[in-house]
């Protein structure tokens, strides 16, 4: 006990002092972790006090606006808005996609709400986020799962570098991306997606050979980089396959390029 009363005279002085400052070394595991989990406890109660007092006043700002529009969301969204789906969900498609501020479902669903089970992380992977996933294939059974990588994406650009002075968890979760080195561009953002695609395959390989899941990979193009034009959500992989002129042919994809987003029908070969 003496060590651990030590130990929380060391600890209060960590509050105030450079960690060299503060001698531990006759303080044992036990102890040492006790005394972290007080100081943390102290430290969150200390920043509670505070309330907004030591915010931003840009994170300030941007909570009025989520507010603000989220009040603006209920008026114009009433009862008949939430009624299909305010006692159950039964989404449509299971998407994978990643954190990305700039790749939000609106780009993909006009109605999101009800119709998309949406799980985001680093580069759109199922490795971190398997049990999401498998949610939304096994318990919620949408039939389509869509794997979903974009243009510029941050998590190649760092998959494809050094990456070792990121976090733990960061790195962790760029562990997982396997594309070439020194190459950020979009041949490693779609082989990450046919790499996504192919371990959906693998993991619900007989869900996709009865028919009752398709997997899908794209690329939200908003720098118009595939020159499909900007914004477009192009198609690269359906249950496997990657070759455009095949995929082209699919009965899935027939009469999704048309202009203004109406059908096109198939071309008659002759």
């Amino acid at each position: 006990m003496k060590r651990l009363a030590a130990g929380l005279c060391a600890a209060c002085l960590m509050l105030a002092a450079p960690a060299w400052a503060v001698d531990m070394s006759g303080v044992d595991a036990a102890d040492k972790e006790r005394i972290r989990a007080i100081v943390k406890e102290v430290l969150r109660e200390y920043a509670a006090s505070l309330g907004d007092r030591q915010a931003d006043p840009a994170a300030k700002e941007v909570l009025r606006n989520i507010v603000r529009d989220n009040r603006n969301f209920m008026r114009k969204n009433g009862p008949d808005h939430f009624a299909p789906f305010v006692d159950g969900q039964h989404p449509r498609a299971t998407v994978i996609t990643c954190s990305d501020s700039r790749v939000h479902m609106q780009a993909l669903d006009a109605t999101p709400d009800g119709d998309l089970f949406v799980i985001r992380n680093i580069g759109n992977q199922i490795a971190t986020a398997e049990g999401s996933v498998e949610y939304g294939v096994h318990h919620l059974h949408t039939p389509l799962l869509l794997i979903v990588g974009h243009s510029a994406c941050g998590a190649i650009k760092a998959a494809a570098g050094d990456y070792g002075q990121e976090s733990g968890p960061i790195r962790n979760e760029l562990d997982t991306i396997q594309i070439p080195k020194g190459d950020p561009g979009m041949s490693s953002i779609a082989l990450n997606v046919n790499n996504q695609v192919r371990r959906a395959m693998a993991k619900w390989e007989e869900e996709v050979i009865v028919g009752k899941l398709t997997v899908v990979g794209a690329v939200y193009d908003f720098r118009n980089d595939l020159k499909r034009g900007q914004g477009k959500l192009v198609i690269i992989n359906v249950n496997g396959e990657t070759d455009p002129a095949k995929i082209a042919a699919l009965d899935l994809v027939q009469g999704l390029d048309g202009p203004d987003g109406k059908a096109r029908k198939p071309a008659t070969h002759h």
